[in-house]
């Protein structure tokens, strides 16, 4: 019996040999696990060659739909909210009046509307509250008003707000400027020239 010629040299890397029947890499026989050499087209089996069955992935299952986000409502005006900023407003008035007297508590009073509207116009950047500069001036025209409106508004960022921050047409915005002149022109005229004589 003539002994059996390879026509390649056996692979010098060590591989794990597979443990179930494999193609052969050169020419596709059908091979039993302990094979080494291919019996058809006498090849050495070079296991690196060997093409691996990769385990089939199944498709994660998808999770269920929950239910539809609810969609935001409007940012309304709180009364709760209004009567509890009413209220300290006028014990700050009683407070400041007794203490201060009555041309202290209007620089008090003032000095306070000032300073929470520049917090208003400060803090609805911060949040990104749409038209921030109208929270800041309205909060320091109607205070009693637009203050108490906007920190109701501030703890619903995204619900929109109608009133006072939808696109304002060209007659408001001439009224608004024009009120805006009237104000720092009446601002300049109580700095410069006093209160007008009683």
């Amino acid at each position: 019996m003539d002994p059996i010629e390879i026509t390649k040299p056996a692979p010098t890397g060590e591989t794990v040999p597979p443990d179930e029947p494999f193609p052969c890499p050169a020419c596709g026989q059908l091979l039993a696990p302990t094979c080494r050499v291919c019996v058809a087209c006498q090849t050495a089996i070079d296991f690196s060659q060997l093409t691996r069955p990769q385990p089939e992935l199944l498709p994660l299952p998808l999770p269920a739909p929950g239910p539809a986000p609810a969609p935001l409502g409007l940012a309304r005006f709180s009364w709760r909210i209004f009567f509890s900023v009413l209220s300290l407003w006028i014990l700050a008035a009683l407070l400041s009046t007794s203490f201060l007297g009555v041309e202290g508590s209007k620089v008090a009073m003032g000095s306070i509307v000032l300073g929470s509207s520049l917090w208003v116009f400060y803090d609805a950047q911060k949040n990104r509250v749409p038209k921030p500069l109208r929270w800041g001036v309205g909060s320091l025209f109607l205070w009693i008003l637009v203050f108490p409106w906007y920190l109701a508004r501030r703890r619903t960022p995204q619900a929109p707000c109608p009133f006072v921050e939808a696109e304002a047409g060209p007659v408001s915005r001439v009224l608004f400027t024009i009120l805006m002149i009237f104000f720092i022109l009446g601002a300049l005229l109580m700095i410069f020239h006093g209160p007008p004589p009683k």
